[in-house]
């Protein structure tokens, strides 16, 4: 060694540069950052869902808040390591991060709330609240790559070999965090505690930065990081099965089945066919046709889907028949045949997507009129923001594919309906019977109305609610008899009431909340599917 040099210490960039352990530790950390930064994008859906809905616009938010926070990262964190080529300045950015991600799961009502409550629009709504949630952490992770690079490097030579081997394990890494969040963890545990989750491994990302010698401590933590992986692996994975038909379908005959028009919007591919005189608008999900709604063009007032008729059953069970507020537009045949029976109904549809709007229109006879309006927004937006409305019917009928967004399922959802439902009010759900999903949907109805009816109806379970004191069965039975005599309803009410079936459900059935949801893993688990009358 040359005189008047001194040997490198441990913390000096160049020594590190020599230690095989710390590139160890840089490889490994590029991966946990990315397994973070694609994990929060992902449980970023859960938090804005049921403020913003599930919609295109709130992923195009989250999509546009992450990649400009990378952006800003990757500027901010190469300038900085210019300047400040230090392993310690890295490990404090990660620990802020870190702080960040802790701090969410307590603001994150809070913001959104306000953020709701301040911007109408839905669009500039969710880009204020995935910016407002993800910006900050994301950009202190972004910087990552830069320093990674430049604490790595030891000869401009091989500047393109280590940027390459950086950016493809923390790449790596954001794939693995994509499969493992929504594959494995949200079905798992509540968003709130993979956030504290995510936050516990930031926080060990930057503290191995700060605490490791790069002899021994990097190899600890490869262990450790593998040990989480090995672990997460071991959570329960999902099981499909479809549920069962309990009722046959109408019959279209012989007919050949002829495509009408088919459209893609922002949320759904949409199909309608027909067949003789039905014409059906379904959803195309993975090659499978998902009906939501039929038409008969000879007897347009027909309801040619057993569960839309068992959906009628509200009107046995409601006290007054001024209001009602249906969720899902469909081809409006539900909402159209009770506006037909019951003149004086006020009725209010909540439809998110334009397209369907459009082909009702177009397709299957829907106009409005006085008493009669769509409104195009998200149902639970719609209920959430018109604090003052109240409404005796309020039916949810709501899929995207085959199964209803998460946000209109959970114990949150229930208790704001039930603020807008008036004294005496009726609300009735279009449920999937046959899966676990089904268990806890009526659990967590039942954890908010009390009484929940039901009746099975060719694959789907209606289930019907009320505001206040229930209504005993003879009570019940002899006011559909009476309703049924007043308005005469073409599906006579009291059949459809003699149909009501008592489930058996899993009393360890949980909870379905803003905070746990797994709607399409429960919605493919199958059930016992035990009932009694």
């Amino acid at each position: 060694m040359p005189r008047g040099h001194s040997a490198p210490t441990a913390a000096d960039p160049d020594s590190l540069k020599q230690a095989r352990p710390f590139l160890w530790l840089i490889y490994l950390n590029a991966f946990v950052t990315g397994t973070i930064i694609m994990s929060f994008e992902m449980l970023g859906s859960r938090y804005l869902n049921p403020y913003f809905g599930s919609g295109i616009y709130t992923w195009a938010a989250l999509i546009a808040t992450v990649l400009i926070a990378l952006m800003v990262g990757y500027f901010i964190g190469g300038w900085l390591v210019d300047r400040r080529p230090s392993h310690k300045v890295l490990a404090l950015l990660i620990v802020a991060s870190s702080a960040y991600l802790g701090f969410v799961p307590l603001a994150a009502d809070p913001i959104l709330a306000a953020i709701f409550d301040n911007i109408e629009s839905v669009r500039t709504g969710s880009l204020a609240a995935a910016l407002a949630l993800l910006f900050v952490p994301l950009t202190l992770l972004g910087v990552y790559s830069p320093f990674a690079i430049r604490l790595t490097l030891r000869d401009t030579a091989r500047s393109g070999s280590v940027a390459g081997r950086i950016y493809g394990v923390s790449t790596f890494g954001s794939v693995f965090g994509t499969l493992i969040t929504t594959f494995t963890l949200i079905p798992a545990l509540g968003s709130r505690s993979i956030t504290y989750l995510l936050a516990g491994l930031t926080l060990a990302s930057g503290l191995s930065f700060l605490i490791a010698v790069p002899a021994i401590a990097a190899r600890r933590g490869l262990v450790l990081a593998c040990a989480v992986a090995a672990g997460l692996s071991l959570l329960p994975g999902q099981v499909l099965a479809a549920a069962p038909d309990v009722f046959a379908r109408y019959d279209v005959g012989s007919a050949p089945r002829i495509k009408v028009e088919q459209i893609e919007t922002e949320y759904n591919n949409i199909f309608v066919t027909r067949q003789g005189d039905f014409v059906t608008m379904s959803f195309r999900v993975r090659r499978r046709d998902e009906t939501e709604s039929v038409i008969n063009l000879r007897d347009p007032g027909a309801l040619p889907l057993p569960y839309t008729r068992a959906m009628t059953l509200a009107v046995a069970y409601v006290d007054e028949l001024d209001t009602m507020l249906m969720i899902g537009l469909g081809g409006g045949t539900t909402s159209r045949y009770l506006k037909r029976h019951l003149p004086n109904l006020d009725v209010t549809i909540a439809e998110l997507d334009p397209g369907v709007i459009a082909m009702a229109r177009k397709h299957f006879k829907l106009k409005e009129g006085p008493g009669y309006r769509i409104v195009p927004r998200d149902g639970r937006v719609l209920l959430t923001r018109n604090r003052k409305a109240r409404y005796d019917i309020i039916m949810v009928d709501a899929f995207r594919g085959g199964y209803v967004p998460f946000h209109l399922l959970t114990r949150e959802f229930y208790q704001i309906l039930k603020q807008r439902l008036a004294p005496g009010g009726v609300a009735v759900f279009n449920i999937h019977g046959g899966t676990k999903l089904f268990d806890s949907t009526i659990a967590t109805l039942k954890s908010v109305f009390g009484n929940v009816e039901t009746v099975p109806a060719a694959g789907s379970v209606i289930a019907v609610v009320r505001l206040g004191a229930p209504l005993s069965l003879a009570e019940a039975k002899i006011r559909a008899a009476a309703r049924q005599r007043m308005y005469n309803f073409r599906y006579d009410l009291t059949e459809i009431f003699n149909k009501r079936t008592v489930f058996e459900i899993d009393p360890k059935a949980r909870i379905l909340t803003d905070d746990f949801a797994p709607v399409n893993l429960y919605d493919s688990i199958k059930r016992s599917n035990k009932k009694h009358k």
